[in-house]
């Protein structure tokens, strides 16, 4: 993460968001305890991974196994 977000000039947090929002099927919750947090978050939207790197997430971050989801509510 730390070497990806380096790379962006983000920070690893916005790099980690801005992969884990554009992946099917994963609903993504951020922090935000203060407005920096919140500007932090919103700025992840705006970080645009290659394929490359989106490659070595998953590659460092596999998934678990299907079906294993937190049940609807």
């Amino acid at each position: 993460l730390a070497e990806i977000a380096h790379a962006h000039g983000a920070t690893p947090r916005q790099v980690a968001l801005a992969f884990l929002v554009r992946r099917a099927g994963v609903f993504t919750i951020p922090k935000a305890a203060r407005v920096e947090h919140a500007l932090e978050n919103a700025a992840a939207g705006e970080l645009v991974l290659s394929a490359e790197e989106e490659t070595r997430l998953d590659r460092a971050f596999p998934r678990g196994r299907p079906g294993r989801g937190v049940p609807v509510l």
